[in-house]
């Protein structure tokens, strides 16, 4: 991880987010003001610069004591599986280390990256969702 700069801002802008969606092929970069609002209105973000470029960020919704959401962890295709999705995770959740609940919802080839996070499924429990499955070309 030589050379990757971490920080809390400025919020990235629209083409960074573009860039950085698009190429891990998230239907989210087609929409990069509304992801750049949802950054501005965090509880936390923690983004992950190589040479300047933006490669990863990660962000947070809170209340500040008993939940906390981590809605997206996101590496650029070209830097995974190098350690920045594990430095970005962990430098958000020391921030809220002391918060009763931590959630997120995982993609299934994700699930073992988190459960080396110490994330696990929730007993009795089902992630649901509401999707604006229009974003995807998909209805």
């Amino acid at each position: 991880m030589s050379g990757i700069e971490f920080s809390t801002e400025p919020v990235p802008d629209s083409q960074e987010i573009a860039a950085l969606y698009l190429a891990n092929g998230w239907s989210s970069g087609q929409k990069p003001d509304l992801v750049r609002k949802a950054l501005e209105n965090s509880d936390g973000l923690v983004l992950a610069r190589h040479r300047g470029q933006l490669i990863g960020l990660v962000y947070a919704l809170s209340d500040g004591h008993l939940v906390v959401y981590y809605p997206h962890l996101i590496v650029h295709p070209d830097y995974q599986g190098k350690g920045v999705g594990k430095a970005l995770m962990e430098r958000i959740m020391q921030r809220y280390g002391d918060i009763h609940q931590q959630v997120l919802i995982a993609d299934d080839h994700a699930e073992p990256f988190y459960r080396k996070l110490g994330f696990t499924f929730a007993d009795g429990t089902k992630p649901m969702w509401i999707y604006d499955r229009a974003a995807d070309g998909a209805g």
